[in-house]
């Protein structure tokens, strides 16, 4: 990757045939990845390593290990044996069935259905109605 300065925080890295602009004070980059994993992409490293920058600077403080930390901190209480259960009268009485039908196995649909509001209705160049074309017309005038 080639990394081009344009100015202190803003820096074009080509990568091949793409061009990425990488902003390093906003965390931010082109492709879209150092704003979405909060870790510097590909391309912002690319920047962070030219510089001789230190990269844990730009990542999300939830990947600290205190942030691990704090996650475990607060005790999760097992729920206690199934048979130890208060459940009320008319909740056990409910009885819930599987749903009906069952979806037959197919290939999927390669464009959606377009609905009559959607699209244009076809008009017949014989007769001139709507609803069909002139290979499907019945209404085919007589020749004399």
């Amino acid at each position: 990757m080639t990394v081009l300065p344009s100015t202190e925080f803003l820096h074009l890295v080509i990568d091949g045939q793409t061009r990425n602009v990488v902003r390093l004070h906003e965390r931010n980059c082109t492709c879209g990845r150092f704003q979405l994993d909060d870790i510097p992409c590909p391309h912002a490293m690319a920047v962070i390593q030219k510089f001789h920058m230190d990269s844990y600077k730009y990542c999300s403080d939830y990947y600290s290990i205190d942030y691990l930390l704090k996650t475990y901190e607060i005790p999760v209480n097992l729920l206690p044996d199934e048979t130890t259960w208060q459940i009320p009268e008319h909740v056990s009485l409910q009885v819930v069935l599987p749903p009906k039908g069952k979806i037959k196995p197919r290939r999927p649909k390669k464009k959606r259905g377009i609905g009559g509001w959607e699209g244009n209705t076809v008009t017949c160049a014989l007769c001139g109605r709507k609803g069909h074309n002139r290979r499907t017309c019945r209404n085919i005038p007589k020749r004399d």
